[in-house]
């Protein structure tokens, strides 16, 4: 048993602390969808059948509908489209996942049209989102997304898809596409202009069901207004993220004040973590580029010193945790602990870096941090749940 303990503590000594990621718990998923499907003559019953039975197994694990006591729920509407676009179910008719089983099979039909016009699709899908949802709704705060299955690729000038895409984008719609290749015509080449980076599928892609749910689950793996998330790349928007946000604030306090201060802006915030170089990177470069924080720059961060260690600040009545690995101090730095247990990044003629300060006296900007709202996090406008 002995042998045991210390293998246990040994092993955990070396593990190097990392941010979360975004939870993949696709039971829990809690968005807005409108599938908007190509019905064209092109598109064939055989091919609205693997369509409809697509969609079935993508939310086969989730709930579908609403229910004011679970909300954990992801509603999806249904919008066809050829040479125009018809509404086959709104946001609120599918309120079960029998609901759902049995209507998209009736409702997906193929039109009569051999044209097929994308534009006019998501325009209508816009319109659900946008208009026929009010802004006040309950749900208001959910992540929307345009699932699109086409067979075909139309539309010059005002019949162009790309102009509502990039609108629909700009207003934080993910859009994921799922080209269909019917009789050798291949892949739609304009789908992957259309999609969110990285969301651009085709229905020959292997394990395509799991890579649809994928892009749903990182759609909701997000941060509420006035948070970034945290990501690989800081100048890379569409880099892989992580499971936590940060807010910069730009108004001098003292450590422990400003601790406090992100406690109250956010339910279940803290002082922000740099577990590695690339976290420290991200944060800089956040500094750099946020009104207020100005050259040398300062800010406190969550390191600590508490009973002998340096430790990460957590979310309130949590345990803090031990810094056990990486460590970025400005050289002669840290000094005695004593009277100096709080740690902030200052700017010195080589880097910006750890330095510990007075935790009561030393009054800088800050970085808070929070669990990003996802499958495991569900968010209201005003804190963090975690169900």
């Amino acid at each position: 048993m002995k042998v045991l303990l210390v293998l246990s503590a040994i092993l955990a000594s070396t593990l190097a602390l990392s941010d979360r990621p975004c939870s993949n718990n696709i039971t829990n998923l809690w968005l807005d969808v409108v599938a908007v499907v190509d019905n064209s003559i092109g598109m064939s019953s055989d091919g609205l059948n693997s369509v409809a039975a697509d969609l079935i197994s993508v939310f086969s694990s989730s709930r579908i509908g609403s229910d004011p006591n679970e909300p954990r729920t992801t509603r999806v509407a249904l919008v066809t489209y050829n040479v125009n676009a018809t509404l086959k179910a709104d946001l609120n008719k599918y309120q079960s996942n029998n609901d759902f089983l049995n209507g998209i099979f009736s409702d997906l039909k193929v039109g009569s049209s051999e044209e097929s016009f994308l534009a006019n699709g998501l325009a209508l899908a816009e319109q659900l989102f946008f208009v026929k949802e009010s802004s006040s709704s309950s749900r208001s705060h959910y992540q929307k997304v345009i699932i699109v299955y086409a067979s075909a690729f139309e539309g010059i000038d005002s019949l162009s898809p790309l102009p509502v895409a990039q609108r629909l984008r700009t207003d934080g719609v993910t859009i994921i596409t799922v080209g269909y290749n019917q009789d050798g015509d291949g892949v739609l080449k304009g789908l992957q202009e259309i999609a969110t980076r990285s969301y651009n599928f085709t229905n020959t892609d292997g394990a395509l069901i799991p890579k649809v749910q994928n892009a749903l689950m990182q759609a909701n793996c997000f941060c509420m207004n006035e948070w970034e998330q945290y990501r690989d790349s800081y100048a890379d928007l569409f880099s892989p993220r992580h499971g936590v946000c940060l807010q910069l604030i730009s108004l001098p306090a003292i450590w422990k004040a400003a601790q406090m201060s992100c406690r109250n802006r956010f339910k279940k915030a803290y002082l922000a973590n740099e577990y590695d170089q690339k976290k420290h990177d991200f944060i800089f470069e956040k500094v750099k580029n946020t009104t207020g924080f100005n050259y040398p720059y300062s800010y406190h961060i969550g390191l600590n010193y508490v009973n002998g260690a340096w430790m990460w600040d957590q979310p309130e009545n949590h345990q803090m945790i031990e810094n056990t690995d990486f460590s970025y101090w400005i050289p002669g730095y840290p000094k005695a602990a004593s009277q100096m247990s709080a740690v902030q990044n200052s700017q010195n003629s080589l880097a910006t870096a750890w330095q510990n300060v007075a935790m009561y006296t030393v009054s800088s900007n800050y970085v808070c941090e929070v669990a990003s709202c996802d499958t495991s996090n569900y968010c209201t406008p005003s804190g963090l749940i975690g169900l």
